[in-house]
């Protein structure tokens, strides 16, 4: 009979499924709604892209376990959780491209339950980071570069802000006795000798101006308590604003340096004075010259007095005793090239005594010899032996040198089946590392004082002889026991034969 027609406007309604497929289908996020089984439902341009296909249908036909996830294990796990919390938050996974090239994407999803709460769909969005992910990848593998070279390198590398309060410290500081949790947050200056921290806080200053501070002369004291000298490199460091905000302090070890700097110093003064000693030598030979030749002629005249004459002999005495003392200091300061002959040793230790027979007179140190006349002979340079022999009688008057007793050093040289052994036994303080004490550079005598490189000459110039030197502390008495051993000339020539010197 009649028809009712209703009508109504869903013209908002159409506009907002419009206004939300524009956003669905331009959002550069990949959304899915997708089935529990592991079926998409529906998805947007920017997944398909991210899972590198063509279309959507393509997409809408994928098995996500198996062919999305690596493998289904994966996805299974997922799905529990969201069964168990009802969504992932910024979940970072990894799935598959359609060329199986892997993907990292952060995901954020939800699922949808039914009045019963039974899950219907899941329904989520995901980013690509796989870009990020790459960045972050080189960027740590950078970090983790720049460390090794930070933490390998020879050189102390120190970050501070521009007061000098230390941020980093690479692993270098632990070779001098520091920790790094120790180093940071302490003041760079606290390091440093008391006299240099005024000199590094205008350098720290400077820096902190954006000036560059380039070979900066730095004592340090090590985390044993010893002092080290370095050379110092501080470069600035500015902020986003421009302004300077850290300083990077990078260290060289010049304590080795400069402590052979000194040794060749000293070994050009010492040059120079062997210089001197035999020009001195040289002039003192003619005036005793006349006085040994005018001696002997008044020793001849018949007329002179007895009482004059014994004045003579001692006059003549004393003379030919300078004559023999200057031809030793002539013999041990000229420069010769290393000869290996037959050498009487006993000779050797006599000569030597004689030059230091002053010094030990004057500080009252008794000298005793028990030398075997019946020695035989090593093949070697007397020289260099020479140098070995007064380098331990130099180290043993030191160490009686006021020791609260009567200075007493005994030498004494003996045989046995192969070697001829020489010692020298002193009463004084003994050796405190009996282990180094042939290391070079290393010395237990005040700045000055010592070199640290005698006894480690002296045992090379023995090695070179084919024998050997050692040392211990005396077990019954105080002080120390240097022997050196040599072999006998028979030895000695086929040592040197061996090592391509021929004995002369």
């Amino acid at each position: 009979m009649q028809t009712v027609h209703v009508l109504k406007d869903i013209t908002d309604r159409r506009e907002a499924e419009r206004r939300y497929r524009e956003l669905f289908d331009n959002i550069q996020e990949g959304i899915f709604f997708s089935t529990p089984q592991g079926r998409f439902i529906e998805v947007n341009d920017a997944l398909v892209r991210i899972l590198g296909y063509s279309t959507r249908e393509e997409v809408l036909q994928l098995d996500i376990p198996s062919q999305v996830y690596f493998s289904p294990e994966e996805r299974q796990e997922n799905a529990a959780v969201l069964e168990r919390e009802g969504g992932l938050r910024n979940f970072e996974d990894v799935l598959r491209r359609k060329d199986g090239s892997p993907i990292h994407v952060l995901i954020n999803c939800f699922a949808v339950r039914d009045p019963s709460g039974q899950v219907l769909q899941y329904r989520g969005l995901l980013l690509d980071v796989s870009g990020l992910r790459q960045s972050q990848t080189e960027l740590q593998r950078e970090r983790d570069f720049s460390n090794q070279i930070l933490n390998h390198t020879q050189s102390l590398i120190l970050v501070t802000g521009t007061e000098g309060v230390i941020s980093y410290a690479n692993r270098r500081w632990s070779g001098l006795g520091f920790e790094q949790n120790h180093l940071l947050g302490r003041p760079l200056p606290e390091l440093a000798a008391p006299s240099r921290r005024a000199g590094l806080h205008d350098a720290l200053a400077a820096v902190a101006r954006g000036q560059q501070v380039d070979n900066f002369d730095l004592q340090l004291v090590r985390g044993d308590g010893a002092s080290g000298r370095f050379s110092v490199n501080l470069s600035p460091i500015s902020g986003d604003d421009g302004r300077v905000n850290s300083v990077v302090v990078v260290m060289t070890d010049v304590t080795d340096s400069a402590l052979l700097q000194s040794k060749l110093v000293h070994a050009e003064r010492m040059a120079a004075i062997g210089q001197l000693v035999s020009g001195v030598a040289h002039e003192v030979n003619n005036p005793l010259t006349a006085i040994l030749g005018f001696t002997d002629l008044l020793m001849e005249n018949p007329d002179l007095p007895e009482s004059a004459r014994r004045d003579l002999r001692i006059v003549l005495q004393e003379a030919q005793r300078t004559k023999q003392i200057v031809q030793n200091l002539l013999s041990f300061a000229r420069q010769t090239p290393p000869q290996r002959r037959p050498v009487q040793l006993n000779a050797v230790l006599r000569r030597t005594v004689q030059l230091r027979a002053y010094d030990f007179h004057s500080h009252g140190v008794e000298i005793v010899e028990r030398l075997d006349e019946s020695l035989p002979e090593v093949i070697g340079d007397s020289h260099q032996l020479q140098q070995v022999f007064l380098n331990i009688l130099n180290n043993a008057h030191d160490a009686v040198h006021e020791i609260g007793r009567a200075p007493r050093i005994e030498i004494a040289s003996t045989r046995n089946d192969s070697f001829v052994e020489v010692s020298f036994r002193d009463n004084g303080v003994g050796i405190a590392q009996p282990d180094r004490i042939f290391d070079p550079f290393f010395t237990t005598k005040e700045v000055g004082k010592g070199t640290g490189l005698g006894l480690s000459i002296c045992y090379g110039i023995v090695r070179e002889h084919g024998g050997e030197v050692v040392c211990h502390n005396n077990l019954d008495t105080e002080g120390a026991t240097f022997i050196v051993r040599l072999p006998w000339a028979a030895d000695g020539a086929t040592f040197g034969a061996v090592a391509g010197v021929q004995p002369r």
